[in-house]
């Protein structure tokens, strides 16, 4: 997972600070973090390459024999009623905060002349995402304002007046994020992307409590609507349902905590003095 990952590589470097050990790091994008100076004591290898060491870790979310989080030898704490980032420092036996030391990417000149903002409305499941028609119309605000909207997605995107890049390098994805004013996102890896460059989020996110997620140049938007079911103590994510929703699943509240969110809302929660 890209949200997974930029949020815990940070931590290799602060385990090797605090234990003056050498530290060797496995994620499947290394190439994030090499030659990046924060890292540059780091060893990486590639996932499924084995290395001699003293003691290894493996940082993750991993479920019991029932299917839920409660497997406690491997986390001291339920890892989806704590910030996303602990899961690492619970595992590796540090005191948590917030960690961002950035990514190694080669980033292009300025793509727009014009003042532009992104939005990145595709995440991993059904209980992440905004409605469609709330894109278009936050972009049709957007736009009246003066902006122009760049939409970054996995796949093409299409709102009608906007610019949609999908399917491109991180690089290229970095290089949008990095000229934009801001990024409107979901509680998805390209908002944790956008994290680790340094640049705002405004974050549509209803299903989760408020600190899950990063916390520094972020504003999360949400309302009060139901149970914010993932940091629920009983109800388990299900990734291989699209449409999970542990409250309302079949019925037209479906997701209600994401579509109670509306266009104006986000709109007036940025910031466009």
């Amino acid at each position: 997972s890209i949200g997974d990952t930029l949020a815990w590589a940070p931590y290799a470097v602060e385990f090797a600070k605090q234990n003056n050990c050498k530290v060797v790091l496995s994620t499947f994008h290394n190439k994030w973090f090499i030659n990046n100076p924060f890292y540059k004591d780091i060893e990486f290898i590639q996932p499924g390459q084995t290395t001699n060491c003293y003691a290894s870790y493996l940082i993750g979310w991993f479920r019991d024999e029932k299917g839920g989080w409660e497997k406690y030898e491997m986390y001291p704490n339920q890892v989806n009623m704590i910030p996303l980032q602990q899961t690492a420092t619970d595992i590796l036996g540090l005191n948590y905060k917030e960690v961002n030391y950035g990514v190694n990417l080669k980033m292009g000149q300025r793509p727009i002349k014009e003042k532009y903002v992104v939005f990145g409305p595709q995440a991993t499941a059904g209980c992440k995402e905004w409605v469609y028609d709330y894109w278009v119309e936050l972009a049709n605000m957007l736009k009246a304002k003066g902006y122009k909207v760049v939409i970054l997605s996995s796949n093409p995107y299409k709102i009608d007046g906007t610019i949609n890049v999908y399917g491109k390098s991180w690089d290229t994805v970095a290089t949008y994020l990095w000229y934009s004013e801001f990024l409107v996102g979901l509680g998805s890896g390209l908002s944790w992307f956008n994290w680790a460059l340094g640049k705002f989020t405004y974050m549509i996110n209803g299903f989760v409590e408020e600190g899950h997620e990063f916390t520094k140049n972020m504003k999360k938007i949400t309302k009060n609507r139901c149970i914010k079911c993932w940091n629920d103590p009983v109800h388990v994510f299900d990734a291989g349902d699209w449409d999970w929703c542990p409250v309302y699943k079949g019925t037209k509240l479906q997701h209600i905590c994401q579509k109670d969110i509306k266009p104006i809302d986000v709109l007036r929660s940025i910031d466009l003095t």
